[in-house]
C-alpha cells in the first residue's frame, strides 16, 4: 500500500505548485477545467503551479524552517476519507 501512497514534504511553494499539477493531471483535469471548478482564472491556476511565491508564503516557510516544523502534502484516498 505504500507505493499506492501520493506525497511529498513542501519547503516552499514550488514544491506545492508541482503537487498541485501532478494531482490535477492525475485527475485528467485541465488547468482551466479546475480553475472552473474553483470560480478562479485559470492564469490563478497556472501561477500557482508554477509557484509563484509571494511575500506571506514566503515568510510562512521561513517560519515552518525555523521552528522546525514539516509541511506535508498528501493526496486523500479514494476510501471516502474525504
Amino acid at each position: 500500500m505504500a507505493d499506492t501512497q501520493r506525497w511529498t514534504l513542501a519547503r516552499g511553494s514550488r514544491d506545492i505548485g508541482r503537487f498541485v499539477q501532478q494531482a490535477r493531471r492525475r485527475r485528467g483535469l485541465s488547468q482551466a477545467a479546475l480553475a472552473d471548478e474553483l470560480g478562479l482564472t485559470r492564469q490563478y491556476v497556472s501561477e500557482v503551479e508554477a509557484g509563484a511565491g509571494n511575500l506571506y508564503i514566503t515568510r510562512l516557510f521561513e517560519m515552518f524552517d525555523e521552528l522546525g516544523i514539516d509541511v506535508r502534502l498528501q493526496e486523500r484516498g479514494t476510501g471516502g476519507d474525504r
